[in-house]
């Protein structure tokens, strides 16, 4: 009985003997199958290194600045100025109120373009924009304008005068605002200019709208 068991576990043992020398003669096979399947992983690691590289050279790149000798953006100077006159309306001081005068409405008052009415033709040059406003019963207003888009003009109660108007249709867009509260409203005037030659630019023009 012993010798048998003897014998199955000598057995045994060459048979684990000779699994190990299969397996090791199977070794460079077992390590040609690891290197081909780390290939792969081997790929994707130099992918995301080379992509790190780029973003953080594009983040080290500097802004560029703009040097002395950069050309300026060109500025149209073939548009036409307008030009306001000087003040026409009769000016009303503040006065000392007595026990029978009411202080003016802070609300803005009544205006209207009274000339030239929507649609018209003017031919002369200036061609002049009449303003009417209540300022008897009203506390003062301030207006700007602007021709066909321009830019807005500053802000003053002065009349209008447009110098040298280009011949066509004209848009005349005036915003008044009251000095005493804060409303304001938008008058639009339509008309058409048909105007002489050039006229000469006073120089005591007291704003402009470009």
């Amino acid at each position: 009985m012993e010798k048998m068991e003897f014998s199955r576990s000598r057995r045994l043992k060459k048979n684990k003997r000779k699994t190990l020398e299969h397996l090791y003669d199977k070794k460079p096979l077992i390590e040609l199958i690891v290197a081909i399947l780390s290939i792969p992983s081997l790929i994707l690691l130099v992918l995301l290194n080379y992509n790190s590289l780029r973003n953080l050279n594009k983040s080290s790149e500097p802004t560029p600045t703009p040097s002395a000798n950069s050309t300026a953006p060109t500025v149209n100077t073939s548009m036409p100025n307008f030009f306001t006159a000087s003040i026409t309306r009769t000016p009303h001081p503040t006065e000392i109120l007595n026990a029978s005068q009411a202080p003016c409405n802070k609300r803005l008052g009544p205006v209207t373009i009274t000339y030239p009415s929507e649609g018209s033709t003017v031919n002369t040059n200036p061609a002049e924009i009449d303003i009417s406003y209540d300022d008897n019963t009203y506390c003062s207003a301030v207006w700007s304008y602007s021709v066909n888009g321009s830019n807005w003009s500053n802000y003053n109660d002065s009349s209008v005068a447009l110098y040298n108007l280009p011949d066509g249709q004209i848009t005349f867009q005036l915003r008044v605002k009251s000095l005493t509260s804060t409303e304001t409203t938008t008058l639009t005037r339509h008309f058409t200019y048909t105007g002489s030659s050039a006229a000469a630019v006073p120089t005591t023009a007291s704003s402009s709208a470009q």
